[in-house]
């Protein structure tokens, strides 16, 4: 049939080989579960065990179709269509009556073998891992052809049998061999490809457990009964690896998965050494022992493996994946290192850099008022798949983000050593932006006194005080206009000297609002103050223009320090010295006098340092009786 017509290109895209393998394969799988179930020898003796390998058909079948979906090009899928198929066919022959399919079994370990040579890659990694997956088909179907032969034509054939060991003993070769593969292509694979065979390599350690089973079951009950529940293992544990590393490899922490499977596996193979070493010291198996010496060994191998798990655990953390380790330890070493105050929080960037080798990855946390991720230069970052979340207290704090050229995910052992050092950086980020935030606060209120000042003392010298001066002159000129005896000119007299009063005590309130002396400069309002005591006050002022705030600041600085000195002091010698070098306002007032002086609570001092740290300023003090007191002020004024 041709294409529909009228269909777009796009529409009209052919359905991927691998998916109508799938298909096929599961359809014929189906109708072989069907006639297990009717027709089957295990029906009769263990409707059990059919469940059961319907269930991994099943099982094969669904992790088929997922790998078909996520990568519809790949091998795998119609491999782990063909586990399914395999099953369930070699379980509807009766074991009376093998006749042709007699080396049937070997079918069920080649799709596992093949599956174990082509992922995560779809292919065999080079042209000798092609040649032993074409050698290990041809073994596999020269053994069934040859079993077949054997049991239906030549039944006494003893070259036939010669050669079904030779090729039985070539099988167990060629599987080994591609038991080694996903190691062999590890060794070159980039980082993305390792992320994957780790699955493969996890799952792979079925194997040895199946192989730790028989040598149980051996020990305990004489028998290898309990292979048949590791080749289950087996079958579940590589098909499910595989379809993991090809769909979802960042599913979780596959790392600390192969930790405590390897732990697990190397202290059952501990605990089978010692039973055996016992059961040879016995000279009986300990499915001869008494009960309850049998019982006791046991509980007490399996307490004893409970108890070295952790530590086993740790040491083959350490082994197998040094990277994690070391990055933990370095973590823990850098928190000991805050706590005693030698190092910042802030290096757990630099720290998980140089232990993950990798220069541009960025620490981030979340703000606390957007929920922001940022990093820690205050910029947004980006968190993609394979960021870590770092959470502390159940909530989410930031994530580590490695630099575009890493695929694999920071592993959560190394989140949980970050949280406290992050946490501490969040906080303390948080705390330096509320600190800018009240220090600008300060700034702006002050800035806005200062002009609110000067506003006040422009109205008063040029409102209140003139209108005052005005009135003072009209009454002098009603004055003469009165005679000299007169009671009246009396009045008026003592009213001008009133008004003359009141015009003086508004002058000094506007100067102590803001001197008006301060629009001619700071040099010409401290030319003033230097008048009150010419043999005393001597100023050395080197200063230009300066916004309006600083220059009123430094006044009351040095007005302050100077009243303080001549009055509570009694200093003979007043030194000003006033800079303005880089951006910045130097003012420093020193005198002889007998000192004591001291910041406290309340006081003109403490309203110095308030006025001074609202600027972004810095004020210091230093008195004795010896070298009398100092008084110095940095006052930022850069534009």
């Amino acid at each position: 049939m041709g294409q529909a017509p009228g269909l777009p290109a796009a529409q009209r895209a052919r359905v991927p080989w691998t998916t109508v393998a799938v298909a096929l394969l599961g359809a014929a799988a189906l109708v072989s579960a069907v006639l297990l179930i009717a027709y089957a020898e295990p029906w009769l003796e263990s409707p059990g065990q059919v469940a059961v390998v319907i269930a991994v058909a099943a099982l094969q079948l669904a992790l088929a179709g997922i790998v078909a979906k996520g990568a519809p090009s790949d091998v795998t899928a119609p491999l782990l269509a063909s586990i399914a198929l395999v099953l369930v066919l070699t379980n509807c022959v009766r074991t009376d009556a093998l006749g042709l399919f007699e080396g049937a079994w070997m079918l069920l370990y080649l799709p596992l073998a093949l599956v174990l040579l082509v992922v995560p890659a779809g292919r065999p990694a080079s042209a000798a891992w092609r040649a032993v997956a074409s050698v290990l088909c041809g073994v596999v179907g020269a053994f069934v052809v040859g079993n077949a032969v054997r049991s239906t034509v030549a039944p006494e054939s003893d070259e036939l049998t010669v050669v079904g060991f030779v090729l039985l003993a070539l099988f167990f070769v060629l599987l080994v061999a591609c038991t080694v593969a996903p190691f062999a292509r590890y060794r070159r694979a980039g980082e993305l490809e390792r992320i994957r065979l780790r699955w493969v390599l996890v799952a792979g350690l079925s194997l040895p457990l199946t192989l730790l089973l028989c040598w149980a079951s051996y020990l305990a009950f004489g028998t290898p009964d309990l292979v048949g529940a590791g080749l289950l293992v087996m079958f579940i544990a590589i098909p499910t690896g595989a379809t993991i590393a090809l769909t979802r490899p960042q599913l979780f922490d596959v790392d600390r998965a192969a930790v405590s499977t390897v732990t697990a596996l190397a202290l059952i193979a501990a605990a089978l050494l010692g039973l055996s070493i016992a059961s040879a010291a016995a000279g009986t198996g300990m499915d001869e022992w008494p009960a309850v010496v049998a019982a006791t060994v046991s509980a007490s191998t399996a307490l004893a493996g409970v108890i070295a798990f952790p530590f086993a655990r740790r040491g083959f953390d350490r082994l197998l994946y040094p990277e994690r380790a070391r990055s933990v330890a370095l973590l823990r070493r850098l928190s000991s290192r805050v706590d005693a105050g030698l190092e910042q929080p802030e290096d757990v960037q630099r720290a998980l850099r140089e232990s993950l080798r990798d220069p541009g990855l960025i620490v981030a946390y979340r703000r606390f008022a957007d929920r922001a991720l940022v990093g820690l230069d205050g910029k947004r970052v980006t968190a993609d798949a394979t960021a870590t979340t770092v959470r502390s207290r159940g909530e989410e704090i930031g994530a580590i983000v490695p630099s575009a050229a890493r695929a694999k995910r920071p592993a959560a052992a190394i989140a949980r050593a970050t949280a406290p050092l992050l946490d501490a950086v969040r906080l303390r980020s948080e705390l330096t932006v509320a600190a800018a935030e009240v220090e600008a606060s300060r700034e702006r209120m002050l800035r806005a006194g200062y002009e609110e000042r000067r506003r006040l003392e422009r109205d008063l010298h040029d409102g209140a005080q003139q209108r005052l001066v005005a009135l003072g002159m009209q009454l002098r000129v009603l004055q003469r206009g009165a005679g000299a005896d007169d009671p009246i000119a009396a009045s008026l007299d003592e009213a001008v000297a009133q008004l003359g009063t009141a015009v003086a005590e508004l002058r000094q309130l506007a100067h102590g609002v803001r001197p008006s002396a301060l629009d001619d400069g700071l040099a010409a309002a401290l030319s003033e103050l230097e008048r009150l005591s010419p043999q005393t006050i001597e100023l050395d002022v080197r200063a230009g223009e300066l916004p309006d705030a600083v220059a009123t600041t430094a006044y009351f600085v040095v007005n302050e320090a100077v009243a303080n000195a001549l009055r509570h002091a009694e200093a003979s010698s007043i030194r000003v010295v006033v800079r303005h070098e880089n951006d910045e306002l130097l003012v420093r007032v020193s005198d002889d006098g007998r000192g004591g002086a001291a910041v406290r609570t309340a006081g003109g001092l403490t309203g110095l340092s308030d006025r001074v740290s609202a600027l972004g300023g810095r004020l210091s003090l230093h008195s004795s009786a010896e070298t009398g007191t100092t008084v110095e002020a940095s006052l930022p004024c850069g534009s």
